[in-house]
């Protein structure tokens, strides 16, 4: 039916001996924002003639989710029961008008890691928030949408696989390559891609005994699934030789000793990816941070060095308006604001996901929408 949702399609667990564990699921998702819960609306059925779990959506639990079908992990259930959750407590009256819609589409995510991330984070303190006085509810419910804790540490969302081909040659040998920090010879490889973006792909021929690297072919891989305008920013992609020296500095700038660096890139379009004594991450991860660092290259050369004016200042100014960041470290700074917020742009661009971060800092994907142009 219309106001139905498929829970599952699967027939190992469409079977009605699994009827109690979905039962359980719903009721534990809808109970922690303090809603209602009928056993009776989670049911066997079918589906023309498929049989499959389904759930007789609640008025009480708000608009029904977009999603139709389900994931186990129950998250656009849990989207709209945590607004229908929030909006119940009479501290939301208390709310600011633009904060209200602020959180509400903070929370209503059904599928991106920003909203989940925020959910998980209100979801343990809802009860003790509705045992407050409705001044101190709304106090909360703000605070939610500049807390860091609230926010993932990093966006890493799934990259889409709109790859473009490219031919990897090489490589010829350099005598006493200039890496960072350091002296070594080296091996460069030649990316050229079908698009007719290209770049050097620079190696030690040496690794370092005890560390992990990137292979240059992982690197050119991970540059394939860049949009053009991304890609077309890399001067260079470098697989440095050793840590980067700065790692200490950063450190004590981001007051986290255990700082280390993975990839970092600036305004000459170096993608420098650096070693660890620790196996490198997947692939995935590597993907969506050459994204944010080709992000920083594109700023930097888009609006300059001064982060106080142009368009570094319209940033600032849908910063202010948006309030909520889409991650912990685009805390950092407004630099690292632009690069994480084009990460979840491009990673999402053209699922569901996008427009709900979309929703959530509108100011930012405004200009990204004009200006960056993937």
């Amino acid at each position: 039916a219309a106001d139905e949702l498929v829970l599952t399609r699967d027939p190992a667990y469409s079977d009605p001996s699994y009827l109690a564990w979905f039962r359980d699921r719903v009721r534990d998702t809808v109970q922690a924002w303090g809603l209602p819960f009928n056993a009776a609306s989670v049911e066997t059925a079918k589906d023309g003639a498929t049989a499959v779990m389904a759930l007789d959506w609640d008025a009480a639990w708000g608009k029904p989710p977009a999603t139709r079908d389900i994931p186990f992990s129950m998250a656009p259930i849990d989207a709209r029961a945590a607004v229908a959750g929030v909006q119940h407590l009479a501290g939301w009256g208390k709310v600011d008008p633009g904060d209200q819609a602020r959180l509400t589409n903070l929370l209503a995510g059904e599928t991106n890691q920003l909203s989940e991330t925020a959910r998980n984070h209100l979801r343990p303190q809802y009860h003790a928030i509705a045992a407050k006085p409705d001044v101190a509810q709304a106090k909360d419910l703000e605070a939610v949408l500049t807390d860091k804790a609230a926010s993932p540490a990093l966006i890493d969302e799934t990259v889409p696989a709109n790859t473009t081909k490219y031919n990897l040659t090489g490589p010829t040998d350099h005598k006493a390559y200039a890496f960072a920090g350091a002296t070594a010879d080296a091996e460069i490889w030649q990316c050229q891609f079908v698009d007719g973006v290209k770049f050097p792909i620079v190696a030690p021929k040496a690794p370092t005994a005890g560390l992990h690297y990137h292979t240059v072919q992982e690197a050119a891989d991970a540059a394939s699934y860049l949009p053009k305008p991304a890609r077309a920013v890399i001067t260079t992609v470098l697989l440095n030789v050793q840590v980067n020296p700065d790692d200490a500095y950063w450190a004590v700038q981001y007051s986290d000793p255990s700082f280390h660096s993975y990839m970092t890139a600036g305004a000459a379009g170096v993608v420098t990816i650096y070693p660890d004594k620790n196996p490198q991450p997947g692939a995935n991860y590597m993907r969506g941070t050459m994204i944010h660092e080709t992000g920083h290259t594109w700023s930097y050369q888009t609006w300059g060095q001064d982060t106080t004016k142009g368009g570094w200042a319209r940033w600032q100014a849908a910063m202010t308006s948006d309030k909520v960041s889409v991650s912990g470290y685009a805390m950092a700074s407004i630099a690292e604001d632009v690069a994480e917020t084009i990460t979840a742009y491009v990673s999402t661009k053209g699922s569901p996901k996008f427009n709900e971060y979309k929703a959530i800092v509108p100011g930012r994907f405004a200009i990204l929408d004009a200006e960056y142009k993937v």
